[in-house]
């Protein structure tokens, strides 16, 4: 998974081994030559109900720290500091019931126990109105049937930057 994501990205990955001594792993990325631009997007006829860059209040279900922290970094560059993170699908469940209220939901489909597979579901019954962002390194078949048993769940294919996130807020009309 690091290497395809290493890739994707256009970077390199050095692993060193020795024994007694330790394995040391490096990771280079390419620089940006400047930064990203980013720009709010209108729908046409909904700009009243585009919630205002930086108030997005983000759920993020996903048990991978590292993946976590870039999500977290990426909204972050996006304006959206609010966000809420949970290892699973069970402690996000848990968060919704004790009263919090996200614009949105990002959720990993591949997580021990429930699963964004079986977490959807009981999401659905206690946030209906929220948009799903349903992420996942396997977009096959059946993480597309899931997306699109539920209305506002939407297909996110790891890995994603901060362009791909973008994009998708802007689809859902959260841009």
């Amino acid at each position: 998974m690091v290497f395809s994501t290493v890739k994707a990205h256009q970077g390199q990955m050095a692993i060193e081994s020795e024994p007694g001594k330790g394995t040391r792993v490096r990771l280079r990325f390419p620089a940006c030559a400047e930064e990203a631009p980013v720009q709010a997007a209108a729908t046409a006829g909904h700009e009243a109900d585009q919630i205002p860059r930086g108030t997005l209040n983000v759920l993020l279900v996903d048990d991978d720290d590292l993946i976590q922290s870039s999500v977290q970094i990426i909204l972050d560059a996006l304006g959206h500091t609010a966000v809420t993170a949970a290892q699973s699908g069970e402690e996000g469940l848990a968060l919704l019931q004790a009263g919090l209220e996200p614009d949105l939901v990002i959720l990993d489909m591949n997580m021990p126990g429930l699963g964004g597979i079986g977490t959807l579901p009981l999401l659905r019954r206690l946030r209906p109105e929220v948009p799903v962002l349903l992420s996942t390194g396997r977009a096959d078949q059946s993480a597309l049937a899931l997306a699109s048993a539920y209305p506002g769940v939407t297909l996110l294919s790891k890995p994603f930057g901060l362009r791909e996130l973008q994009r998708h807020l802007e689809l859902i009309g959260l841009g």
